[in-house]
């Protein structure tokens, strides 16, 4: 891997963690424009970072879904947004299927009750929203569970996310708690970043042992060694 290379990779990571920082002091100090502009930025960047590293054309896929879904939410179009964001799961649930070192059904069932318990506490204040958050909640379980299938760091992506739309629903569901909007941001930059790391890293790997992971290989940029 050439120095070239590496710095390109390192120019999208250091474009998304800089984006995430000013969209997280955006949402704290409510700047709408502010907050607009570097979510435009966030996951193109990350997806830029993955396709310099000849990443996974679904990942891509993914993360460019989820850009869209993040503009749109950010305006207010929550069903339009919500559609875009079950489309990157859609992608990352057939990206980690293919990859899958593991399948446990221990883990299905454990995010079965977590998705269970989510829709009572939710239900009764979703309104009009009932039946967009039960089809999407079943997606973004799906993408929880096939991330841990894949590999830990991916799964911690996963749950992450997870944990960040929660959140959403939360909020759309009537139950604010403080500084939920800089803790659901927080875990959905963290999340989406531990997912393409987790499948460059797994790629990696399967490139070293040659290729009998059955995953796709390609460099994963985290240093320079």
């Amino acid at each position: 891997m050439s120095i070239a290379y590496l710095d390109r990779g390192r120019c999208w990571t250091n474009g998304y963690w800089a984006s995430a920082v000013i969209h997280l002091a955006a949402v704290a100090f409510d700047s709408a424009v502010l907050r607009l502009l570097s979510k435009a930025t966030l996951m193109p960047a990350l997806a830029w970072w993955v396709r310099s590293c000849e990443g996974p054309p679904l990942l891509v896929a993914a993360l460019f879904a989820s850009a869209a879904g993040d503009l749109l939410m950010e305006l207010n179009f929550v069903l339009p947004g919500m559609a875009m964001y079950a489309a990157a799961h859609a992608c990352y649930v057939a990206l980690f299927s293919q990859g899958a070192r593991r399948r446990s059904w221990q883990v299905l069932a454990a995010y079965g009750v977590v998705y269970l318990a989510s829709m009572v506490a939710l239900w009764p204040g979703l309104g009009v929203y009932r039946g967009p958050v039960t089809a999407y909640a079943i997606m973004l379980t799906a993408t929880a569970v096939t991330s841990w299938w894949y590999g830990g760091r991916a799964g911690l992506g996963g749950a992450l996310f997870l944990a960040s739309d929660a959140m959403i629903g939360a909020g759309l569901a009537g139950h604010d708690f403080p500084l939920r909007n800089l803790l659901l941001k927080t875990a959905y930059g963290a999340g989406q970043y531990q997912i393409a790391l987790g499948v460059l890293s797994a790629g990696s790997v399967g490139d070293q042992s040659g290729g009998s992971t059955g995953r796709p290989s390609v460099p994963v940029v985290t240093s320079s060694s």
